[in-house]
């Protein structure tokens, strides 16, 4: 019901996931340098001359050759091969060239701005270059587009101080794909980065590396990829559109998908690796697509490099070869901007409320959700998404609040500490099935976190305000149970929305669905049979049947004896199985999923047939001849009956026995099972002097006559 967030929810969002590498720089590796206060600028050399600052392009890769002098390198761009000239007087631009200069780099071992990886770097030729009073070192320039010169003394100016981070390869030795992928065209595809396992899509996740989070409409690689409008340009090149607003491009330079910059060209370059069919590098003047380590998208060659074009009928066969019950397969690119994310021109996303405000909210950036507060009839949905037939699995990420989140309480608290979701009026819904969305109040958590949690409520802290909703929900700390859904017509409608008792003071809100395919539905099939005043019939199906209400199935093995038959009960009966049903006259419906024909169809001493066939010599079918009922032995010299489908006959070992009579009036049978001096009861455990039609326990079987 409820669940109580601990400090370590507090130290995961808070922390940085950094690389912790000494003062000393290796000649063999890369690195990145960027801007202390903010973790998307870069350092980068395009080969204009000046030293630049922006998003990661593939010039942003540095080497550190080390001098003869203590904690002294020559600064090397890794792509253009140039070198971070001298260092300027203040304001003055830096400069790149073919001339190494040596660079005195200092950790920024004390005051506000110290921590690993934190650097202060100044030219060596420089007097003073110690970073003490009067010291000049590298600094972003106010527009922060390039690097100059200008003050950098020890625990001042953040400006002045550049983290710097050692970039492993993400290179494999051996690449598999579960895709064959095409040849690139125009058209609509999807862009799997093999390396990585993941698709090229809109950024929905948390970086912890970076300072200040990246929009949605940002390129990012995902569990569940973004069919992009590839269209041919005249270079030879694609423009990758994402299908958001204004330019319709992925930029190279800074991968963005709704800026009004020029349409970048992409460059689909084929190249041959084992294994891997149809691979493709995608670069464009300045960057390179590939992901890193972490499995985040880099606009630099980190060894993870290769990608198909897959098309939308490759990934659905996919699905479809691979879906299970238990292998359930990510299917949310099915639906239209699942994760709510700002420009997105798919946005099929309807919003209905009385009352009340509504709100779009993305403060958090990397997360986007729609809320509506001081309402109690709220929808916000989706509607004719189109899937195919089967058993689905749904995920919300959303809360509901029975306040607006400034007002949370007490004594809201204590009631859904004592009613749990009874006091939940808002539910997650795919087409008729529901699920309660989670309750604010359902996570407790025991620390306030800024921009999370930080409304205390008692002795816990909760989201106190859209902002904190946000924070909240882009960690997908407030989600939904799995519902369950069943599709037959081809078409999904999914949303969240208020029940009724919801008070006209509620939050609803949803930022994320999650949709998961587990195959086809499983064939069910329906079987009637007739049951005459005799009382039996036989019966098979390719199906597991429940029995119906007033018939017993039995199972059939002959004694040891030869001449009787001893019964199992079976409810419900095994697909492919010979039973021998007992019931009163009519007609029962036996209704079960259906498997394939098993190749015999013999289970004890009955074997079924699916087709009608005469019945073979020597075989006993049950008949009704005069007034008794059993199953009688075939003469081919007299008549050879037929055995319908869907019913069965029995098979004795020849023992002179010509019927096992089901009638109260036997006459040979009966006699020679009396004759064995078994003792008798019926199923009530009352003795009998002699065997009654229908079910007897003889020696602790059951025997049926």
């Amino acid at each position: 019901m409820k669940k109580t967030l601990l400090l370590v929810m507090h130290l995961l969002i808070a922390s940085a996931m950094t690389s912790v590498i000494a003062q000393t720089f290796s000649p063999e590796k890369v690195y990145t340098i960027v801007c202390k206060p903010d973790f998307n600028t870069f350092m980068q050399d395009k080969g204009t001359g000046a030293l630049l600052l922006g998003y990661e392009v593939s010039g942003s890769l540095w080497t550190f050759e080390p001098t003869e002098n203590a904690d002294c390198y020559y600064v090397k761009n890794a792509k253009t091969g140039n070198y971070i000239q001298a260092c300027p007087d203040s304001e003055v631009p830096v400069t790149m060239g073919t001339t190494p200069v040596e660079y005195y780099i200092k950790g920024d071992a004390t005051g506000a701005h110290a921590g690993e990886n934190f650097f202060r770097m100044t030219s060596t030729d420089r007097t003073p270059n110690d970073f003490s009073e009067g010291t000049i070192g590298l600094n972003r320039t106010g527009d922060n587009t390039r690097v100059q010169g200008f003050a950098s003394v020890e625990t001042s100016n953040p400006w002045s101080v550049w983290r710097i981070l050692e970039v492993p390869s993400a290179k494999q030795s051996s690449l598999t794909s579960p895709y064959t992928g095409t040849e690139v065209q125009e058209g609509n595809v999807y862009l799997y980065n093999v390396e990585s396992g993941m698709w090229l899509q809109n950024n929905n996740r948390y970086n912890p590396e970076l300072t200040m989070q990246c929009w949605t409409t940002r390129g990012e690689l995902g569990d569940r990829g973004l069919d992009f409008q590839l269209i041919a340009l005249e270079d030879g090149g694609y423009q990758i559109g994402p299908r958001y607003t204004k330019n319709n491009s992925m930029n190279g330079d800074g991968f963005y998908f709704d800026t009004n910059k020029p349409v970048t060209s992409w460059q689909f370059t084929p190249i041959a690796v084992d294994g891997i069919t149809n691979a493709y590098t995608i670069e464009c003047e300045f960057a390179t697509l590939g992901a890193d380590v972490n499995n985040y998208l880099r606009a630099v060659d980190l060894g993870a490099t290769t990608w198909q074009v897959v098309t939308l009928e490759e990934r659905m066969q996919y699905v479809q070869d691979n879906a299970s019950a238990t292998n359930p397969v990510d299917v949310t690119f099915l639906i239209n901007n699942p994760d709510l994310s700002n420009n997105n021109e798919r946005s099929n996303w309807v919003v209905t409320h009385d009352g009340g405000n509504q709100q779009w909210n993305d403060f958090n950036r990397f997360n986007r959700h729609c809320q509506v507060q001081g309402s109690n009839s709220v929808d916000i949905s989706q509607t004719g998404i189109t899937v195919p037939n089967g058993t689905y699995q749904v995920l919300f990420t959303g809360f509901y609040a029975p306040t607006g989140l400034g007002a949370l309480n007490v004594n809201d608290l204590n009631t859904y500490k004592s009613d749990g979701d009874a006091a939940v009026f808002a539910v997650g819904y795919a087409n008729d099935e529901t699920v309660k969305l989670p309750s604010v109040y359902s996570l407790e958590a025991t620390e306030n976190v800024a921009s999370v949690h930080e409304k205390k409520v008692g002795e816990f802290y909760f989201p106190g305000n859209p902002d904190q909703a946000n924070g909240s929900l882009g960690h997908r700390l407030y989600q939904t149970g799995l519902l369950t859904v069943t599709v037959t017509d081809g078409l999904l409608t999914l949303g969240v929305k208020t029940i009724e008792g919801c008070p006209a003071t509620a939050w609803t809100g949803l930022s994320d669905v999650k949709l998961y395919y587990l195959g086809e539905n499983e064939a069910t099939r329906t079987v009637d049979v007739a049951i005459t005043d005799a009382g039996y019939a036989t019966f098979i199906a390719p199906m597991e049947a429940a029995v119906p209400e007033g018939v017993s199935a039995y199972t059939a093995e002959v004694g040891a004896n030869g001449v009787t038959l001893d019964l199992t009960a079976v409810d419900p009966i095994p697909a492919n199985t010979p039973v021998i049903l007992e019931a009163a006259e009519g007609t029962y419906t036996f209704t079960g999923v259906e498997v394939p024909v098993a190749e015999s169809l013999t289970f004890g001493a009955l074997t079924g047939t699916y087709s009608r066939i005469a019945a073979p010599d020597g075989s006993f079918v049950l008949q009704k001849q005069g007034d008794k009922v059993g199953f009688y032995q075939v003469d081919a010299d007299v008549a050879v009956p037929f055995i319908n489908e869907g019913h069965a006959y029995l098979t004795a070992p020849s023992s002179g026995v010509k019927a096992f009579i089901l009638g109260d009036d036997a006459t040979g049978i009966t006699d020679i099972r009396e004759n064995l001096g078994e003792t008798i009861y019926n199923l009530a455990g009352q003795r009998l002097s002699k065997m009654q039609r229908g079910v007897n326990i003889m020696g602790g079987k059951k025997v049926l006559r």
